[in-house]
């Protein structure tokens, strides 16, 4: 008998993690709204972004979300403190090619370890308005651009550097 409810308590334990996995709706439908504020740590690129969403945390992960889309497919113009940041897959129809790729990496979060949200406490302000979509959050994040590299060549996405030697 014991063992029936321990049984029991672990499939709805692991029911109940299932159901609270969190998933970020993801489309390229829409421009990025993404500018370098200056030179970041090597190895990462630092970058203020805006995201619009029905509420500000869900903006908030759109933004980030948003900061790494534009590294991968559309890179991110050059101001007078930072140059430009080159997209890594080169463009647009990267994303077709690897739709489904691109889709489970964003749709399930796995973005979001190469993105921090460096803000100190909640966007206010200008940072966090109401617009006729919901709310418009501006971030400051870090890219870490160099492990986002690493792990699209691993996974066969993009070529290494090295392979054009």
């Amino acid at each position: 008998m014991i063992r029936k409810i321990i049984i029991s308590a672990l499939l709805l334990l692991c029911f109940c993690q299932i159901l609270s996995a969190k998933s970020y709706p993801f489309d390229m439908n829409h421009s990025y709204e993404v500018q370098q504020v200056q030179v970041g740590k090597e190895g990462t690129k630092f970058l203020k972004v805006w995201g619009v969403a029905g509420s500000p945390d869900k903006a908030i992960d759109r933004a980030m979300q948003d900061a790494v889309a534009a590294c991968l497919f559309v890179g991110v113009e050059a101001t007078e403190t930072a140059g430009k940041v080159p997209a890594l897959c080169g463009g647009l129809e990267a994303y077709s090619q690897n739709k489904e790729y691109f889709d489970k990496f964003f749709k399930k979060g796995a973005f979001m370890q190469y993105v921090k949200n460096v803000n100190k406490g909640y966007p206010s302000g200008e940072d966090n308005v109401s617009t006729n979509r919901g709310r418009k959050v501006g971030l400051y994040v870090q890219i870490m651009y160099d492990e986002l590299r690493k792990r699209l060549e691993e996974d066969g996405i993009i070529r290494s550097l090295d392979s054009y030697f």
